[in-house]
């Protein structure tokens, strides 16, 4: 399965977005209690423009792994995306009050010192 999502992400990232979402859509149907496939499926949405959907996805990824720092950064990213930036942060907050994030570190890194400039 991990290998198919990767695929996915792979074609996401080459903008075909419509196979990667056909691909993501068949695995969260056929696996639907595998949190990283709604995570990816979020974010190949999210690529697409589709914000809503998106969003759902990493949400319920979020709900089953709540600890899981991929699945809460592809939430972040599609929060962020669709311009949901007070809810973003809102995820930002909740992972690190539970865990710790290098990406989460950096981006706090570079927001500070946009400030600070």
């Amino acid at each position: 399965v991990m290998e198919v999502i990767r695929q996915a992400v792979e074609l996401g990232q080459q903008n075909d977005t419509a196979f990667a979402t056909q691909i993501m859509e068949a695995v969260v149907e056929e696996f639907p209690g595998l949190a990283i496939g709604h995570s990816y499926l979020g974010w190949i949405l999210s690529r697409c423009g589709r914000h809503r959907e998106a969003i759902e996805q990493g949400r319920v990824a979020v709900q089953m792994e709540p600890e899981s720092e991929r699945i809460s950064l592809l939430l972040f990213r599609a929060l962020w995306g669709a311009g949901e930036r007070n809810e973003a942060l809102n995820e930002m907050k909740r992972f690190t009050a539970i865990g710790h994030s290098d990406e989460y570190s950096r981006m706090l890194e570079e927001w500070e010192k946009i400030a600070e400039a």
